[in-house]
């Protein structure tokens, strides 16, 4: 009888030890399993970028010749084939000669270059105007932790920026 009441004790004992083991690695994994599914979430939210354009364009005194502004966008950014596209408003700073500009069509022509917290996007894209869509127009996108700028090559567009890239927040 002494060896069977040993024997359940020791079961019992062993017993309780599997249950607090089972359930400190289910603790365990579903902490791993939320840490793992937080950084997932993360990834996918640094992926996408959103933005407001809010840039004073000033001519080659310093003056301000136009007020741009409007919202941008990248997607899929850690990816070979990130997406830029924009709209950007122009007004004369005392609200006359509104008009707009849409960028789409983003292609890298080279890997992102990271430096430090920048990200430099060079490529080409598609950017509307008073003439026309302007295809394949050299495009450089530096994107900072909380700011933006874009630059189109001035000639393709004759100058139309004042030959500076245009600047915005992320939201």
């Amino acid at each position: 009888m002494n060896f069977y009441n040993n024997f359940l004790n020791k079961k019992r004992y062993f017993t309780k030890i599997t249950l607090v083991f089972g359930f400190t690695t289910l603790f365990l994994a579903t902490i791993a399993l939320t840490i793992n599914n937080h950084s997932n979430v993360e990834a996918q939210q640094t992926d996408s970028k959103t933005g407001i354009f809010n840039h004073t364009q000033t001519d080659f005194t310093g003056n301000t010749s136009w007020i741009n502004s409007g919202n941008w966008s990248i997607n899929a950014l850690n990816s070979s084939n990130p997406s830029f596209t924009a709209v950007i408003e122009m007004s004369k700073p005392n609200g006359s000669a509104g008009h707009e500009h849409e960028i789409s069509n983003f292609n890298l022509t080279q890997a992102p270059i990271v430096d430090g917290e920048v990200i430099n996007l060079n490529g080409t894209s598609t950017i509307t105007m008073r003439n026309g869509p302007v295809t394949n127009l050299t495009t450089i996108i530096a994107l900072y932790n909380e700011s933006i700028d874009v630059y189109f090559d001035p000639e393709r567009i004759d100058n139309h920026f004042e030959n500076q890239s245009i600047s915005g927040i992320q939201k």
